[in-house]
């Protein structure tokens, strides 16, 4: 029997996205309005950011040139201080015995990975856009990870928190399942899961 490949997202789906406190502290520092940072880092920061075509030293240098009263050194304590693990990744010890898992992240490789840490002695591959030089939903970035799935022959689930991000994936022939804010999706994977092992 082939072991199904179970590719997660890792913002909103086992780890969290950035919260509002995290905005609110950000904009004081700054001393800008909320709704002033989230249009600046969709709009200019967005790409630049998960893509690594900066540093992340250097993006905090360079919001400091748009927002001058920010100071660069409270960026990255900021960001980590506000990421931490959602519940549902307390599933991946036990998923890891029925399936290969792999996690697809648009983040920072600086400001996830300590996060993350924990999880990888049950991970098979980790792919995150700022290391790979490009982001959900270029199709590029799922090549990469299909590159490191055991079998392309066996059953692909994929979780995102966003469905904007699930073309590519289908067209791979990947599953996919949307991440609810109430963690209702792991019962999902677990019936696929499970489900998977009445498979020849």
């Amino acid at each position: 029997m082939r072991r199904p490949q179970l590719v997660l997202d890792i913002a909103g789906v086992i780890a969290t996205n950035f919260p509002p406190l995290l905005w609110q502290h950000l904009a004081v520092r700054a001393n800008a309005s909320i709704d002033e940072l989230r249009t600046f880092f969709k709009k200019d920061a967005r790409e630049m950011l998960w893509t690594g075509a900066v540093s992340e030293p250097e993006f905090w240098v360079w919001l400091q040139g748009h927002f001058p009263a920010f100071d660069p050194s409270f960026g990255r304590p900021l960001v980590s201080g506000h990421l931490s693990l959602l519940p549902a990744s307390g599933q991946l010890a036990a998923w890891s015995q029925l399936a290969d898992i792999h996690l697809l992240s648009n983040h920072r490789h600086e400001w996830v990975t300590p996060v993350i840490t924990p999880l990888l002695p049950y991970i098979k591959s980790v792919t995150i856009s700022s290391e790979v030089g490009c982001c959900k939903p270029d199709p590029r970035i799922y090549s990469i990870v299909q590159d490191h799935l055991t079998s392309s022959q066996s059953i692909i689930i994929y979780v995102d928190d966003q469905e904007k991000n699930f073309p590519p994936a289908k067209k791979l022939g990947w599953q996919t399942i949307v991440a609810d804010r109430e963690g209702m999706w792991t019962s999902a994977v677990a019936g696929e899961l499970y489900n998977s092992r009445m498979l020849p």
